[in-house]
């Protein structure tokens, strides 16, 4: 509501507009305006300016303009912007200001016990029955705009649980974004066995829910000692059953480790997967949850690009570039002259949502803005790319910041430039995509990766299979994998490399 004061009877037309501009630019850009006939010596006017969806960058400055246009003639006009008893204000709609802050390495909800060790498999007996939920939040409009930040934790059957139901989570008062806030549950020993699912809420300081996380991206088992979560085929077992000689069927299954040796084969195993490597004209999708090595098996493939002069360009939305230069550098690859050479374009979509500078050549200023995002990728296309590629790390956090739909419009525009240049285009997806979304990226992907990583026996394990792959044929079946520092990816197999 905005107070104007006219001392005249003639009418006259006043004009309110919506301005924004960017940091570091000078210009403003006028977004919407409208015009209002006002007659008589008083008036309260309300001023509705249909503004449109304008993704705005942190430290972007906005302007709401009010100024009187055709004045009556010989007439003085006075504007009232307001008295303590009748206050002029303005109300702005937004969405997209607060989030949950991640990287590649970590997930936006990190889920332990109280002595720190990592889900998503914990004990009903453990001593530890403390389950721990850490958040990073990231405010564009400072800390001082979150109210609270709330957790809530429901059971396998979908109801909360008591004692963390829409739960405040402690944290700093002041301070710079992002900031470290915490939650707890106490969980029984006789508490329900399954999956457990968790939401985190950001309230702004005037109530409005400013984002709210997916729990099915973020969940944990309770589960009784020994249990070993599936899949049972990893490993090859024996069922035994058995006939009661009272004449009734009576049968009991044991699982049996059968004895077998396994060996480590180096990554390039992958190409014996996909049935003899990935060809130009391919559009991949590379799924897992957190930890599964997504990350780092965009990194080897680009590794193998490079060493074979093929050109590549790398965006990184969820993680610094740098980070990625020296993920590889440990693997032995110094990326820095593919750089110079210019066989390597790194675009930084990570620094702008870290409230950082980019120090990268080309840089993203908001994931929301998908068409200039792609407007980027194309401009540092080199016009010979064939046998080139395309990575795009990761899709996940767009979920956030622009529509579903507009996700995968984005994703099949992109694919279908790269694929005409006959290069190949990978997009990591994780488990925080809408599952409508990630069905339609399926169907537009040429080859499906799927990557785990889980808990068996008390240790962590790394899977990977090729789930779809169009016009090929391919190796189906999980393949088992760990990490070893300074080599990446390195298979297990029954049999010796040859």
């Amino acid at each position: 509501m905005i107070d104007y004061e006219f001392n005249t009877t003639a009418p006259a037309t006043i004009q309110g507009a919506f301005s924004y501009r960017f940091p570091g630019v000078n210009s403003w850009t006028n977004s919407n305006s409208t015009q209002q006939i006002l007659s008589g010596p008083r008036n309260n006017v309300t001023f509705t300016l249909p503004v449109t969806t304008t993704q705005l960058v942190e430290q972007s400055s906005i302007a709401i303009e009010v100024s009187v246009v055709l004045p009556p003639k010989n007439g003085t006009i006075v504007l009232n912007w307001g008295t303590t008893a009748s206050r002029s204000f303005v109300t702005i709609p937004m969405s997209g200001y607060a989030t949950l802050f991640s990287s590649s390495s970590t997930s936006p909800v990190t889920i332990q016990d109280s002595n720190g060790n990592a889900g998503p498999l914990f004990y009903l007996n453990s001593q530890y029955n403390t389950i721990v939920v850490k958040v990073l939040v990231q405010s564009a409009l400072g800390l001082s705009d979150v109210q609270t930040v709330n957790v809530t934790i429901f059971d396998p059957h979908g109801d909360p649980v008591k004692k963390a139901t829409d739960e405040p989570m402690q944290g700093p008062q002041t301070g710079p974004c992002p900031c470290s806030f915490v939650g707890s549950w106490t969980y029984a020993s006789n508490s329900t066995q399954g999956q457990y699912q968790v939401l985190v809420n950001i309230v702004d300081i005037q109530g409005n829910v400013a984002y709210a996380s997916s729990p099915s991206a973020s969940t944990f088992l309770l589960e009784p000692p020994g249990y070993i979560p599936f899949p049972y085929n990893l490993i090859p077992y024996f069922i035994i059953g058995g006939v009661a000689a009272a004449g009734g069927a009576a049968g009991g299954v044991f699982y049996r480790r059968r004895k077998s040796k396994s060996y480590l084969i180096p990554f390039d195993h992958f190409n014996s997967l996909t049935g003899g490597g990935l060809p130009g004209g391919t559009v991949v999708t590379v799924e897992g949850n957190t930890g599964s090595g997504k990350t780092l098996l965009l990194e080897q493939l680009m590794g193998e690009d490079l060493r074979n002069a093929r050109p590549c360009v790398f965006v990184s939305t969820a993680d610094f570039p740098n980070n990625i230069r020296t993920n590889m550098k440990a693997m032995g690859i110094d990326v820095s002259g593919y750089e110079q050479s210019g066989l390597l374009t790194f675009v930084d979509g990570y620094s702008a949502e870290a409230g950082q500078e980019s120090h990268e050549k080309v840089s993203i200023l908001s994931l929301g803005d998908l068409t200039s995002i792609g407007m980027k990728i194309t401009s540092v296309l080199p016009t010979s790319f064939k046998t080139g590629s395309l990575y795009f790390d990761s899709l996940t956090p767009l979920a956030s910041k622009a529509r579903p739909e507009s996700i995968v419009s984005f994703v099949q525009s992109v694919g279908a430039k790269v694929k005409g240049l006959s290069g190949k285009a990978f997009f990591t997806v994780g488990l925080g995509l809408d599952g409508t979304v990630q069905r339609q990226l399926e169907d537009t992907a040429d080859c499906i990766v799927q990557m785990e990583a889980f808990e068996e026996s008390g240790s962590r394990k790394r899977r990977l299979r090729i789930a779809k792959f169009r016009t090929r044929k391919h190796q189906e079946g999980w393949a088992l994998f760990t990490i070893e520092d300074g080599k990446g990816i390195i298979f297990y197999s029954k049999k010796p490399k040859q």
